[in-house]
């Protein structure tokens, strides 16, 4: 009996295929599906430790307790708890997690940021590659922001380099290789400053007091800070460090808009730094369905109405990026990074 018709398959044997493929990609469906789950099963009744590389009580420890506490019930284990190992700026505990098992019970709240820039700068006791780590997603972020006296003469680039004609301009900083010092000195070569960083504070609120008191005629910071500052009156918020504005201040230009085009590469690079964020990693080599597990409870964890409620109370705003995003975004500035950014860094560093 002849097969084909005019060179085609009957429809009844087409209809047989047709069904005998769905029924294939089904039970692959399916197949997966049950991989996915015994992946996340594993988090069942276990205690899953997420380091915060600072002391307790300040903003990392805050915000890694307010994920732990709704994360853990998320990926069904009996705990999430936090561990904090303070030292090194944070290196000591990302170093730890470089070398951990990658299992997925041991995850960090990374200070990101600071992680790249030790890497590019080549920090001592930086032994890590931080595309390598496992992303999971960021908690929060925020760009930074540049700020002038309140009642300074400083309202314009055009102020900056008038002053600078006169005397160094004053940039305040809490010390070399911090996220302030490199962008003191991007800005000293993205605007042809004649600047001088002057270091020992001990923090944004010290360099913002020393500004308000007209010590010091510029320092950068998170926009927190610089928010905190204008409320304090002792600072004001004079441009965003970035390549376009924010909704939180839609009248305070980019500062990329007063940079040569040939600049605009090095704002975006720093930009991308910072917007790296407060994010959770765990170790190179981590399974990918396990990874997935990870990734698929933090981004029901930052969409939990509780959760949200919670960090607005503490007035720790959560900004989640997911894992994906946060890992594409580490190794766009990792690896292409451009060679007069890393320049810039490695000098902050003092190499």
């Amino acid at each position: 009996m002849a097969s084909r018709i005019n060179g085609r398959t009957p429809a009844s044997k087409r209809g047989i295929v047709s069904k005998l493929a769905l029924a294939a990609v089904s039970s692959l469906a399916m197949l997966a599906s049950a991989s996915a789950q015994e992946a996340c099963d594993f988090f069942k009744n276990k205690t899953v430790q997420l380091v915060v590389p600072f002391s307790t009580g300040g903003g990392f420890d805050i915000y890694g307790r307010m994920v732990a506490k709704y994360m853990g019930p998320e990926l069904g284990a009996s705990a999430m708890i936090v561990l904090n190992q303070p030292g090194a700026g944070g290196l000591l505990a990302t170093n730890k997690m470089w070398v951990a098992k990658p299992d997925g019970l041991t995850i960090e709240l990374t200070s990101t940021s600071g992680m790249i820039t030790s890497e590019l700068g080549g920090a001592e006791g930086a032994n890590f590659k931080s595309n390598e780590f496992s992303w999971i997603g960021r908690v929060s972020g925020e760009p930074d922001v540049i700020a002038t006296a309140p009642s300074g003469s400083i309202k314009t680039v055009d102020d900056l380099r008038a002053l600078g004609s006169d005397r160094k301009i004053r940039i305040g900083s809490s010390g070399m290789g911090d996220i302030d010092y490199i962008e003191a000195t991007l800005l000293t070569e993205v605007l042809g400053l004649n600047s001088e960083i002057i270091t020992g504070f001990e923090g944004a609120p010290e360099v913002y007091a020393s500004l308000g008191r007209g010590e010091i005629d510029l320092f950068t910071s998170s926009q927190s800070a610089g928010f905190q500052a204008e409320k304090a009156e002792t600072g004001k918020i004079t441009w965003v460090l970035s390549t376009e504005k924010t909704a939180d201040m839609p009248d305070v230009p980019a500062i990329v808009d007063f940079v040569g085009p040939d600049k605009v590469s090095l704002i975006k690079a720093q930009a991308d730094v910072v917007a790296a964020g407060r994010s959770l990693a765990g170790p190179p080599g981590m399974a990918e369905d396990r990874l997935a597990c990870l990734r698929d409870a933090f981004d029901r964890t930052v969409a939990n109405p509780d959760l949200i409620a919670e960090s607005q109370q503490l007035k720790r705003p959560l900004a989640p990026l997911t894992g994906q995003q946060v890992a594409d975004l580490v190794r766009g500035v990792t690896a292409d990074a451009p060679a007069e950014y890393v320049e810039i860094v490695r000098k902050s560093f003092g190499n």
